[in-house]
């Protein structure tokens, strides 16, 4: 994510010195605004830890006491230039909606100016979805208050519809986790200008989860007790190097945090030379992705196996992800680490973020019929969906309720495949264990 250093031009003129006609508010708005859009144009070129208030105010065109005057830091601002692209993104949503007659008309007008301006104006957008990921706790919380903002909208949006199906809360958070990896992977890749022509898509992909049907999840009863007590990961079981430090890694972030950490700290408390730690891994960044890339694959391992003597592709569906919530509840350490602490890595998780539930994805995706709905999305999205209401439990540190969130998590993923009725009914059928569980 780090761009070369160079001298940056600056984006916009200075005011004139002395009397300009303008009130101090104003004064301060104009420059707060510049100061917005230089923090925005140095992030895309440099990257966040790469920026300094330096180059924010040489293309923003103010003063480092005008920057200070404003902001506290270069963090503060930010957070600030985060929520400003994303109060800016709202309004264009809400605008399009009201520039339009009739429900369904209103609703692809707002789904195509959202994904249109991140397609022609992407830096600000890049720097809310890309950017923002390992900068740290407050950064988390300004992605999760951006989720919530969404979700109210669309909560609010689909209350107009003609046929009276809503969408519910935990609908509109897949939607929006969705809509989100989806526009996530599309600037990670360089390829945000596709987006611009997805709205039918995503608009499509939506529909699997506004439906009458998914009322009727409420009445399929949860699958029971997490069969695995809480027990150690299994790669953190071995006496080796390997396995020491990676035990190092998570028993030191669970009790002082990531930031805290130090190589020659992990070799300590692994019971190891630094010189050894560093032939295991370059550095505790290194040490500490080795862990999510491990948890990642022993739950799959675990989800495997569970689904080997399955019968269909949605049967292995609700047990592959009753086995991967089992899992989970089993290593609830492994989880705050690949849910929250992880944001404190810097640039280098980005491409860790869902890795957890992309395994799951992917093993399930091979097996799965074409999509019905939203074909050119529905994979992608159907991730980010996962991710984003299984991530907001374990943030809410609502753990205990994960098993009966099964069934839902399991309509999340049949819906845009099979369609919103027949993936409630194959999770009824599904409800009997496959031959091995029994």
């Amino acid at each position: 994510m780090s761009r070369p250093r160079g001298q940056l031009a600056p984006l916009f003129r200075r005011l004139p010195h002395g009397p300009s006609g303008m009130g101090r508010e104003e004064v301060a708005r104009n420059q707060r605004a510049r100061i917005y859009g230089g923090m925005i144009e140095a992030v895309s070129q440099r990257g966040y830890h790469d920026t300094t208030v330096a180059d924010v105010i040489a293309l923003a065109g103010v003063s480092r006491r005008a920057f200070y005057e404003q902001f506290p830091n270069k963090e503060g601002c930010f957070l600030a230039t985060h929520d400003i692209v994303v109060a800016r993104a709202r309004k264009q949503v809400i605008d399009a909606w009201q520039g339009e007659r009739g429900w369904s008309n209103r609703l692809h007008a707002s789904c195509r100016a959202l994904l249109e301006q991140i397609a022609e104006a992407p830096k600000g957008p890049r720097l809310v979805l890309v950017d923002t990921l390992g900068i740290g706790a407050a950064a988390r919380e300004r992605m999760q208050l951006a989720g919530f903002t969404f979700e109210r909208l669309i909560t609010v949006f689909s209350q107009g519809a003609p046929d009276g199906v809503e969408v519910p809360p935990l609908a509109a958070r897949a939607i929006v986790g969705g809509v989100r990896q989806l526009a996530f992977v599309h600037l990670l890749a360089g390829r945000e200008s596709e987006l611009a022509l997805l709205a039918d898509e995503v608009l499509d992909w939506i529909e699997a989860y506004r439906s009458s049907a998914a009322a009727r999840l409420g009445s399929v009863s949860p699958i029971g007790p997490m069969r695995t007590p809480p027990t150690p990961a299994r790669f953190l079981c071995g006496e080796g190097t390997r396995a020491r430090a990676l035990g190092a890694v998570v028993h030191l972030t669970l009790d002082g945090g990531y930031a805290e950490l130090t190589d020659p700290h992990i070799a300590q408390f692994a019971d190891i030379s630094t010189e050894a730690f560093h032939r295991q891994f370059a550095s505790k960044e290194a040490c500490f992705l080795a862990v999510l890339d491990e948890f990642a694959a022993e739950a799959l391992e675990c989800v495997q196996e569970a689904i080997a003597d399955c019968a269909s592709w949605p049967e292995a569906v609700r047990w592959a992800i009753a086995a991967f919530v089992d899992y989970l509840l089993a290593q609830q350490a492994l989880m705050r680490l690949a849910f929250i602490d992880v944001f404190e890595v810097g640039p280098a998780m980005i491409t860790r973020m869902t890795k957890p539930i992309e395994a799951l994805t992917s093993a399930l995706s091979a097996g799965a019929p074409p999509p019905r709905r939203g074909p050119a999305v529905a994979p992608v999205a159907v991730t980010g969906a996962v991710w984003a209401i299984l991530g907001s439990y374990v943030t809410g540190q609502r753990l205990a309720r994960l098993p009966g969130l099964v069934d839902h998590l399991t309509f999340v993923v049949l819906a845009p495949y099979l369609g919103p009725r027949a993936a409630v009914e194959a999770i009824r059928a599904a409800r009997v264990p496959p031959a091995r569980a029994r």
